[in-house]
Order: C-alpha cells, then structure tokens, then sequence
C-alpha cells in the first residue's frame, strides 16, 4: 500500500487528472508514477518530457480542459500557467467533491506533495491555526485514524508477545 504524506492514503489504484502539461506537472506526474496511479493528463499542448513517459498508466489528452474531465476521477491537479483556470479547476472539483492540488495558490489546496512541503506548511496543515482549514481538519482526521490503527497494531503485538521491546 503506498502512503502518501499528508493524507496517508492509499494512492496506487486511484485515478489522477493533472491540467497542464509544463514542468510543474511533468514533476508531479514523475512522484505519482512511483506509486503506480493511473494518470490523465490534459493540456492543449504536451511537452515531449511527459510524452516520454507514457504508458499503460498515463493517458495524454492533447486538448483544452473541460468541467466534465473532473467526473470519475479520485484527485486533480491544476498545474497550468493561467491562474484563473487552476481556480475554475478548483471550483469544479470543490463542486464534485473532489481533492485537488493548485500548483498556483497553495491555500487552494486539499493536499500537497513531498519535496515541496515547508516545515511550516507541515505545521499548518496539522493545526487548526492554519490559513487552510479544510486541508487542517482533512489531515488532522488522517492523522487520528492512522494513529488509531498503529496504536492497535501494538496493543495487539504486545498482548501476543507480552516481552516484546514497549513503546514509550
């Protein structure tokens, strides 16, 4: 299962649309084929890096963005150069209910991905004094049910083997 910071989900079999085809999403799309997603990108114009990389798992749409390309996906990236388009991808998604990264506008975003993390973004997403509460209570509810799980895991292995090492 592969486990994604901040949200500790299971990203593998989920559907990705990525908007835009620079370099932006070319290093998005190369974090998300280490984890196996089914990628579609759409951009009216492709770069030959992401061309490279196609694949079974990545379908290229050369053409512009449509609201409809949201329908069926699990997670979207606005990763174009118009801003005003990463915000109506954002508008979309929120009407769909769907999770969506803007490259653009940080405080749009519902997730974010590793190497672009501050430490004091990873702060405000964990706390609720951050200026993106949705993405707050989002991983800080993440957190919870993983720490749940871990905690159980251990109750579980130290009743099995009362002389396992404890945990402090």
């Amino acid at each position: 299962m592969a486990k994604y910071f901040p949200l500790f989900i299971d990203i593998s079999n989920k559907t990705f649309l990525v908007v835009g085809a620079g370099n932006i999403a070319a290093r998005r799309i190369l974090k998300l084929k280490e984890f196996g997603c089914k990628i579609i990108v759409v951009a009216k114009s492709i770069v030959v890096t992401i061309m490279d990389l196609q694949d079974d798992r990545l379908i290229l749409k050369e053409r512009a963005y449509d609201s409809s390309d949201v329908v069926g996906v699990d997670y979207v990236i606005a990763a174009t150069n118009d801003k005003e388009l990463n915000e109506k991808i954002v508008w979309d998604c929120n009407r769909a209910g769907i999770m969506v990264n803007d490259a653009s506008n940080y405080k749009n975003c519902d997730f974010y991905f590793p190497g672009i993390v501050t430490e004091e973004e990873m702060v405000i997403g964990v706390t609720s004094s951050g200026s993106n509460h949705r993405l707050a209570r989002r991983v800080a509810s993440e957190i919870r049910y993983n720490i749940k799980d871990l905690v159980s895991r251990c109750k579980k292995e130290l009743e099995e083997d009362p002389n396992a090492e404890k945990f402090d």
